[in-house]
């Protein structure tokens, strides 16, 4: 048969199965009327999702495989299993977008070497990712799939040695739940993502090595004659290292999320209310469930009422003084603590200017504590609410005691709404 025809075959019947969930990966090779022998490949990539990033994983396949089968014996189905390990980031990662648990299909990338100077085979196999659960409070956890390879389609034609290496994987159609079922949305990809993962360097890629004789008596010298080359050059290592590596480290890199912001803030004091609009841009440690973050409010202008029954008007500035920070939990709870100087740049009573200017601010920053209503999406925003107090002003010209005494004190309420921008 020529070599085309035994590679169509071997392209529609070897029964390389392989598969990697968040992660898990199944690898399936033959089987044959040998006994088998429990075989195992363990492996290391770094795969980059979504607000985690580029994030390590490990997988190790097993399965039960014969040394040696025969020319002319057919490669029969047999189990295979596979257990990733997932980090504790991704599982925290997972938790804040409200996802209990995670699904979808992979890509594996599987190399063949073929028997007596057959050539190499490479495959793109897709199996299906088992459904499994996202641990709350955030851990370590594993994913574990089976399966079963297709059987019967492969007859082995000639003796001699074939290899089995797995070289790459990609999940795609990945879909994480929350606890109703359904699917966590994930800007800009929807209902399901991709993750490219990368082998790490000097990692292993054999899974098996398989004897195909030709029905002689094993002791017998090899089919291949020792001066059969062998199948891959001396140069081309085993270990089949990644061409191309992540570009980020895994692990700890913050992550960045951006948000504008709307909201209002009501002056007890004064009796009225502003308009706040801005944005927020933060980094998000997912290993411990905090962020840090840079705010910034536009200039506004508050309408006020001073003693009951005087308009007054205020153009309003603000100052961020300390670096913002906070928490957001798996619950989708979410914490900040602000600070900044509060400026009255001009104040009016009837239209006429009584005080204010460049100097005209609070004497301390005032400090914000805020809290979400409701769950808050890191890929959507959410509502924040707060109260606080205003500190007295300094530097707002003759009057100024008189406009620190109608503006500042307790009691100021904040409410928020945060939208995600890409």
């Amino acid at each position: 048969m020529g070599a085309h025809k035994r590679q169509v075959r071997a392209r529609t019947a070897l029964s390389v199965v392989a598969a990697a969930g968040l992660v898990s990966g199944l690898v399936s090779l033959g089987g044959g009327s040998a006994a088998a022998d429990p075989v195992k490949l363990t492996q290391k990539y770094t795969c980059k999702f979504p607000i985690i990033n580029n994030d390590p994983i490990e997988v190790e396949i097993t399965a039960d495989m014969p040394t040696t089968m025969k020319v002319g014996e057919s490669v029969p189905a047999y189990d295979i299993k596979a257990v990733t390990k997932v980090s504790a980031r991704a599982a925290q990662g997972l938790g804040v977008l409200g996802a209990t648990t995670l699904e979808g299909k992979a890509t594996a990338d599987v190399k063949v070497t073929l028997p007596a100077g057959g050539g190499n085979l490479p495959i793109k196999v897709v199996n299906t990712v088992a459904k499994a659960n996202i641990p709350d409070p955030a851990a370590a956890f594993t994913v574990t799939a089976t399966g079963k390879s297709p059987g019967g389609l492969l007859t082995w034609e000639k003796a001699g040695t074939a290899k089995f290496d797995v070289t790459g994987l990609k999940l795609h159609n990945m879909i994480a739940r929350d606890a109703s079922g359904a699917p966590v949305q994930l800007p800009p990809n929807g209902d399901e993502f991709p993750a490219d993962c990368t082998l790490d360097a000097g990692q292993p890629t054999a899974l098996h090595t398989m004897t195909i004789s030709d029905g002689t008596d094993p002791t017998d010298p090899p089919t291949d004659p020792p001066t059969d080359p062998p199948t891959d050059p001396p140069t081309d290592p085993p270990t089949d290292p990644p061409t191309d590596p992540p570009t980020d480290p895994p692990g700890d890199d913050p992550v960045k999320l951006n948000f504008d912001i709307k909201g209002t803030s009501f002056i007890k004091a004064a009796n009225g209310n502003t308009a706040l609009a801005g944005g927020i841009d933060t980094r998000y440690d997912l290993s411990k469930g905090t962020f840090d973050a840079d705010l910034k409010l536009n200039p506004t202008k508050g309408q006020f009422t001073i003693l009951g029954f005087l308009p007054t008007t205020a153009d309003i500035a603000f100052e961020q003084s300390k670096t913002t920070t906070g928490t957001l939990d798996t619950s989708g709870s979410l914490k900040s603590h602000s600070e900044m100087f509060v400026k009255l740049t001009s104040v009016n009573v009837f239209g006429l200017p009584i005080g204010g200017g460049a100097d005209c601010k609070t004497v301390e920053p005032a400090k914000i504590d805020l809290a979400s209503e409701g769950r808050f999406q890191p890929y959507k925003g959410g509502k924040l609410k707060g109260t606080y107090t205003l500190p007295g002003l300094k530097g707002c010209g003759g009057l100024n005691d008189m406009i620190s005494a109608f503006t500042s004190g307790p009691g100021n309420t904040i409410d928020m709404d945060l939208t995600y921008k890409k």
